[in-house]
């Protein structure tokens, strides 16, 4: 298995052993665009690595949808609170684009952790990455402007501007599509 799972599970100097441990578990499922690949309301008891494609998380809330994350190629994409916590997730996972994921359940793999104390590092270093994203979206909510957010979203995710439609992308900045549209015709503007 040539893959982004492959190049993605080399970052942790695993054996070529412990790499293919992990990868028979992996159940790869494809999916259609805007596919609803998990619905709220149900325990998060599993993983998807994104292979191919691009996915969304968000909310319905007083019957808005609000975006929370995109996952793209290479990243994992799960509700770390339901699937640490073990508890219902408010969130549900739509693929923006065809997708192609690998599905890991959380009994094998914690039990394949359990085997293989050095596996169980990825565990803890993807629990610190998910941290890490949260804090700084928390960070950039509370100290920059919507228009220094939006230029990073472009200089660090330009690849979401391809598939992502707009109303996504201004939810998960945490405003209405008509104030992101203003911001970037304000930046084009001052470009031209």
């Amino acid at each position: 298995m040539d893959s982004k799972l492959r190049m993605f599970l080399q970052e942790f100097q695993l054996s070529e052993e412990e790499q293919e441990l992990v990868c028979r578990l992996a159940v790869e499922k494809e999916y259609k665009a805007h596919e609803i690949i998990f619905h709220a309301d149900r325990v998060f008891d599993h993983f998807l690595f994104i292979e191919e494609g691009m996915m969304r998380a968000y909310r319905i809330i007083d019957g808005n949808d609000f975006t929370y994350s995109f996952f793209l190629p290479g990243e994992i994409g799960v509700d770390f609170q339901s699937y640490l916590q073990g508890i219902q997730s408010n969130h549900y996972f739509e693929t923006l684009v065809p997708t192609r994921i690998f599905r890991f359940e959380k009994e094998k793999i914690e039990a394949l952790f359990n085997e293989h104390p050095r596996i169980e590092r990825i565990a803890r270093e993807m629990a610190e990455k998910a941290y890490i994203k949260a804090v700084e979206r928390l960070k950039e909510f509370q100290a920059e402007s919507l228009e220094t957010r939006y230029l990073r979203l472009i200089r660090n995710q330009e690849e979401l501007f391809k598939a992502a439609p707009l109303q996504h992308i201004a939810s998960y900045l945490g405003v209405k599509p008509q104030s992101l549209s203003r911001i970037r015709a304000k930046i084009v503007n001052k470009f031209y």
